[in-house]
């Protein structure tokens, strides 16, 4: 067997390095619109800002009461570098009352900026609507809501809005099954329109039981419930 002996060679240790984050990016003027909407969109902006010129990485917005205690809904968070983000406040079941927002961000490097909130911000005036049935084929709706379609076709549903000083932008009339209200015979879709009774463009079978079901909308986005 051939052998070679080596001398070890001095090794010179190098000391770890570690890079530098940075400054943490700050986040101000946070703020919201309250402004009539038929999509019941209330924007959330702020402004990002890195003294080492780095870019917003993630934002995360979100809504909560006046003392921060409830959280009414979350966005999560989310990457990019939008500084604005449109709140569906009807999909999202923020409600109608003072609503303070909470914007956290971070800079590409994953550094965090102390979270903000904005002043409070007052959507009362967005309402709460409600819709009543109140006749169907010219018949006052019953206390026990049970009535009897006398003609198969063409049935005019009435019904009275309420929110005032807000009023009524669109409505929706739906038949459904009683028992499985997933299956839907008629929608009418989202229409739009202050008006107060439907033709309902559907034929009625004899001895078949049926669900109709009404909302409406103020000119908020509103829906009633």
């Amino acid at each position: 067997m051939s052998a070679l002996a080596v001398s070890a060679l001095g090794v010179k240790a190098i000391a770890a390095s570690h890079p530098t984050l940075g400054t943490a990016p700050t986040t101000t003027g946070v703020t919201s619109t309250l402004t009539p909407n038929v999509g019941a969109l209330s924007t959330v902006s702020w402004t990002f800002t890195s003294t080492d010129g780095k870019s917003q990485g993630a934002y995360r917005v979100q809504a909560t009461n006046s003392g921060g205690s409830t959280t009414h809904w979350d966005s999560g968070w989310r990457s990019g570098t939008d500084v604005t983000l449109a709140v569906d406040m009807d999909e999202e079941l923020i409600p109608a009352a003072v609503v303070k927002w909470k914007v956290s961000t971070r800079d590409t490097s994953g550094i965090h900026a102390p979270e903000v909130s904005s002043v409070d911000r007052n959507y009362a005036p967005w309402g709460a609507p409600t819709v009543t049935i109140t006749t169907l084929e010219g018949v006052a709706k019953p206390t026990d809501d049970q009535m009897t379609v006398t003609q198969a076709t063409d049935v005019t549903l009435a019904w009275s809005f309420s929110d005032s000083p807000n009023t009524q932008a669109q409505y929706r009339v739906r038949v459904v099954d009683p028992d499985a209200s997933e299956f839907v015979h008629f929608d009418s879709g989202w229409t739009t329109g202050a008006g107060t009774s439907f033709d309902i463009p559907f034929t009625f079978m004899s001895g078949q039981k049926y669900s109709l079901r009404l909302q409406a909308k103020n000119n908020y986005g509103l829906r009633s419930s």
